[in-house]
């Protein structure tokens, strides 16, 4: 998943297996646009004999970029291949390339440039590839800025360019004079640039910069703004003193509120702003007024819209001749809308009915609120249901949940230390005490309402969280791959013009004041989505992901094709470290704030699950739970199934592998508790082990069922619980499978591992066997389809590959592409099951592992591979693959 290791791939696999390099220059491509990546596609698609999409390819690359020597041939012979009367490209200062795969000299070249667009055609009109270039892509100047001690430092880079050096132009505001520099420095850090990104740095001392004064502009060749310019490198000191709050210069609240008008800055994305004014429009009621402030949005079609909105006189436009960024758009409209309240809206959000009046109420919830920010599925510290990674909800989402929220927070008014941007209720009393964005430090955008608003708390006013009103924010869609630099960037200068606002923040997020709002919402939307009648099935498990998460996901959906809901507890953590129980509809986390602690809200969580109608809990897992979830059995009055998924029920250490890291032949509970003390408890639970197995067997001897995966498990667990009756039951079956066929000869045998390997799961057989392989110098090499507890160790051996994680989909695919002879499971404990078995199975591999737990019984009932004893030194380990590859150990 990683673009640039991805590109790196593609281009070694060229002439090896193009299919396989077409499709990972394809998937590149569409995420980046970078030149190499395209001229590789184009190559890729030539060798696979497709000659249109090797030349569309190359037009890519040409279109928008300046054209790379190296690749005129290949660009020779794709157009000739296609039929085009030749290729073209300009260079980032302006030379233009052609290049005729015609040499009839009565067919002369024409090029024409219309609306920033350069078209070279031959005499028929037929374009050569490349055309139209688009001048501005391939003349665009990407880079940050930022004050420093009176004088600026950045970086800069041309995309599609990347071998110049940027010339950058600082030109005055107001007044005449400009300076030119060279961007040179190829040792500056900045990640995040983008793939094979080239930057370079720069720095202006302030002596250089003595001449100009106010506002300076840090241009590119293609004569726009760097992140963060225009800027004042004169102006951070004007930063706020310290000390107490001034008092309130607010006087009494006015006996009439004035109207409240919404501000709209507008750059691009036709399709979301348009949504967003179609949104507020909707319910927007006179004298309240749209001011759309159109910052030189590139888009044409949304230009035409907004001038057919205003022609209507649906919205109020002001329009940028060049971009400005979000702080100027912004005070241009507040200005617009003198005398009035203002709403700044992102024009990336939707707003539901109602939203503008559950804002303005709750701005006037106190004479001394200056602002009022809603809940929003992107919005920081005001984001639900999670603080990240939220669902983008549609519309007709945003109307649903807003709707809840105003149902059950009703009138909601939470303090909170800064409002939040992307949907801000500004009173224009607070609005005239403060002043407007200070558009001169924070550039095109990020920070400029946090400092507003703590440039607000200096003067008394208060800022709130409108806990009854949602909008919904596409968000982090501004300012391309320099976003973060620019982020970064405000993050310190906040910092430095308000010491300790990042101490203010985290202590607002440690706090969380707005958590009972959230479990209110979520609350809500558990409730509605009850289905009248039904029942539910419970299912405590663990929070550790792995082969338990995969039988949980099947078991849910096993559930809910039979009418059931499906609840899942998961053990969860406080702030303060107390434990919770994390209520979840499915195994998907979409009610993160449904979290109990535990046990002193069980009362709550119980009410909660009794009004689903569970008729029974199944029993995965205990570890990381506080032990009183078991409570909830007796509360709830249904009956419980326990099903094993491994050893947690009898050994504090689950895999029975003790410090010897070996298996531990399961003994008596005196040398366990001896071994527990030495190695330590994996169960997260201060516990004995002969409590946790006194426990247990109270568990099971109360069960209405003990399901286990295996017979070798219920062998296991009837030696230990003698009252114990456990039901087996497979994950799935092994004889629907088909058998792998007979390995094809080879001259060297590749080992497949497959998996996250830890000690139990046999990551010191792997090891050593590539150890020995390596010093034996034998035909035989591994590769961990997954990932270990030190892959960087197996690497170093030479003859081991890793691949990394992958999601559960991918595990056949994956091992299959290896193109190993055998697969070995080298895990040193009895397994209840083992998912990497039949994975590897599926890929055709036969499997070797020793002759324990339930992958030996799979592989002597299926007959699909060789059992190895256990504790077989490596040496025989690798000769047992060998022979089983038909090699000799010396070919």
């Amino acid at each position: 998943r990683d673009r640039a290791l991805g590109l790196a791939l593609a281009t070694a696999l060229l002439g090896h297996d193009d299919q396989r390099a077409a499709a990972l220059f394809a998937e590149i491509c569409a995420e980046c646009d970078v030149r190499e990546a395209w001229l590789g596609l184009a190559t890729a698609r030539r060798r696979l004999g497709d000659t249109a999409g090797a030349a569309e390819a190359l037009a890519s690359a040409l279109r928008r970029h300046m054209p790379d020597p190296a690749f005129a041939a290949l660009s020779d012979a794709i157009a000739r291949e296609a039929g085009a009367p030749g290729w073209c490209g300009v260079s980032g200062l302006g030379a233009l390339t052609i290049r005729r795969t015609e040499t009839d000299s009565a067919d002369p070249t024409r090029s024409r440039k219309r609306k920033g667009r350069l078209e070279v055609t031959a005499a028929d009109g037929r374009h050569l590839v490349g055309s139209p270039l688009d001048l501005a892509a391939i003349g665009a100047t990407v880079g940050c800025v930022a004050s420093e001690r009176g004088g600026l430092t950045g970086w800069a880079w041309h995309p599609g360019d990347p071998n110049a050096d940027p010339v950058l132009t600082i030109r005055p505001a107001r007044g005449r004079g400009q300076l030119t520099l060279t961007a040179s420095d190829a040792d500056v850090t900045t990640p995040n640039s983008g793939l094979l990104g080239r930057p370079r740095g720069f720095s202006v001392p302030a002596a250089a910069l003595r001449g100009f004064s106010g506002l300076l502009h840090v241009l590119g060749r293609d004569d726009r703004d760097l992140l963060g310019s225009p800027l004042d490198p004169a102006a951070e000191p004007v930063a706020m003193p310290g000390g107490a709050p001034l008092p309130s210069m607010m006087g009494v609240a006015p006996r009439r509120r004035p109207p409240v008008d919404v501000v709209v800055a507008v750059h691009g994305g036709a399709g979301h702003t348009l949504a967003c004014i179609d949104s507020v429009l909707a319910g927007l009621r006179r004298p309240s007024r749209l001011i759309v402030v159109d910052d030189a949005s590139p888009e044409p079609e949304l230009a035409a819209a907004l001038d057919e909105l205003a022609r209507q006189r649906r919205i109020t436009l002001i329009r940028h001749r060049r971009n400005r960024g979000f702080a100027v758009s912004a005070n241009d409209g507040m200005r617009a809308a003198a005398g009035h309240d203002v709403v700044l809206l992102n024009s990336d959000t939707l707003v539901p009915p109602g939203w503008l009046e559950g804002l303005r109420a709750a701005a006037y919830g106190a004479p001394d609120i200056g602002t009022a920010t809603p809940l929003s599925n992107d919005a920081t510290i005001l984001s639900y249901p999670a603080p990240s990674g939220s669902p983008i909800p549609d519309l007709a989402a945003t109307i649903g949940i807003d709707a809840l929220a105003r149902r059950v927070n009703v009138g909601g008014m939470i303090d909170i230390p800064v409002g939040v941007g992307f949907c801000m209720y500004v009173r224009r009393a607070c609005l005239d005490a403060v002043g407007l964005f200070r558009a001169e430090l924070f550039a095109q955008g990020y920070g400029e309402e946090n400092d507003f608003c703590l440039r607000a708390r200096r003067l008394g006013w208060r800022h709130a969280a409108a806990t009854g009103v949602f909008v919904a924010h596409l968000g982090g869609r501004s300012f391309g791959t320099a976003a973060p630099h620019l982020r970064a960037r405000n993050e310190a200068l906040l910092e430095r013009l308000h010491p300790g606002y990042a101490e203010l923040i985290r202590a607002h997020v440690r706090a969380d004041p707005l958590a009972g709002a959230r479990r209110r919402l979520d609350l809500a939307r558990w409730r509605s989505a009850r289905r009248r009648g039904g029942e539910a099935v419970i299912l405590i498990t663990h929070a550790a992901g792995g082969g338990v998460e995969r039988q949980i996901a099947a078991s849910v959906e096993r559930h809910r094709a039979g009418g059931y809901r499906a609840i899942v507890l998961r053990p969860s953590r406080a702030a303060d470290g107390a434990r919770c129980v994390t209520v979840g509809d499915g195994a998907a986390d979409g009610f993160p704030n449904l979290r109990y602690v535990v046990p002193d809200e069980l009362p709550a969580l119980s009410r909660l699950l009794a009004g689903d109608r569970p008729r029974v809990i199944e029993l995965h897992h205990l570890v990381g739970h506080h032990p009183a979830v078991l409570d909830l059995i007796g509360r709830l009055g249904v009956p419980y199934d326990v099903h094993v998924h491994d050893y947690a029920w009898l050994c504090a250490r689950v895999a029975l592998v003790g410090p010897e890291r070996r298996y531990c032949g399961e003994p008596e509970v005196a040398q366990c508790e001896r071994c527990v003390a030495a190695a330590g408890n994996l169960i997260d639970e201060d516990i004995s082990v002969a409590a946790l197995r006194r426990r247990s067997a109270r568990l099971f001897a109360a069960a209405r069922r003990i399901v286990v995966p295996s017979r070798d498990t219920a062998d296991r667990i009837s030696r230990h619980f003698p009252a114990a009756r456990p039901r087996v039951q497979p994950h799935e079956d092994d004889a629907a499978l088909g058998d792998p066929p007979t390995a094809a000869a080879t001259a060297r045998c590749r080992v497949c591992v497959v998996g996250a390997i830890g000690i139990h799961k046999g990551y010191q057989v792997v090891h050593d066997c590539a150890r020995d392989a390596a010093e034996r110098r034998l035909p035989l090499e591994f590769v961990v389809v997954g990932h270990t507890i030190d892959d960087r160790q197996l690497l170093a051996s030479g003859h081991v590959f890793v691949t990394g994680g992958y999601a559960a989909d991918e595990a056949v695919a994956l091992i299959r592409a290896q193109n190993a002879t055998l697969a070995l499971l080298p895990s040193i404990f009895p397994e209840t099951w083992n998912l990497a078995l039949a994975e590897a199975w599926r890929a055709g591999l036969r499997v070797v592992a020793f002759d324990i737990g339930a992958q030996a019984e799979r592989i002597r009932r299926t007959g699909r591979g060789i059992l190895l004893p256990l504790g077989l030194p490596a040496h025989a380990i690798n000769d047992a693959l060998i022979a089983a590859a038909g090699l000799s150990r010396h070919q």
